[in-house]
């Protein structure tokens, strides 16, 4: 598997698994935004899958590792949880970067 699908799939399976925990740390309208994430997320991730990406594209370098990173402090903060706001903001910016980073992908 491709460095950058591998990043975009364990964004989404991170947070679909930390699903029901995160939710039940949530107000309604963090729920939804919550919910709007995910989507996203996944969303990104199933639109690369079974396509590929110009590996030597520094584009797709850069936001692979800024996804890896962003996964690595998104794990970070859902297993802390101490501030729901401050890891939606997490989540946000790791979805915001994969988004990125499937837009890059190349047509099959």
């Amino acid at each position: 598997m491709q460095d950058a699908l591998a990043a975009l799939e364990k964004n989404y399976m991170n947070l679909n698994q930390q699903l029901n925990m995160l939710s039940v740390n949530c107000t309604a309208d963090q729920k939804s935004a919550l919910m709007n994430q995910v989507v996203a997320a996944r969303t990104a991730y199933w639109s690369c899958v079974n396509k590929a990406f110009h590996d030597d594209d520094p584009q797709v370098v850069s936001l692979t590792s800024q996804l890896n990173a962003a996964n690595k402090q998104l794990s970070n903060a859902v297993q802390q949880m101490g501030d729901i706001t401050a890891t939606l903001n997490q989540i946000t910016q790791a979805v915001t970067i994969a988004t990125g980073l499937a837009a890059l992908v190349i047509a099959a």
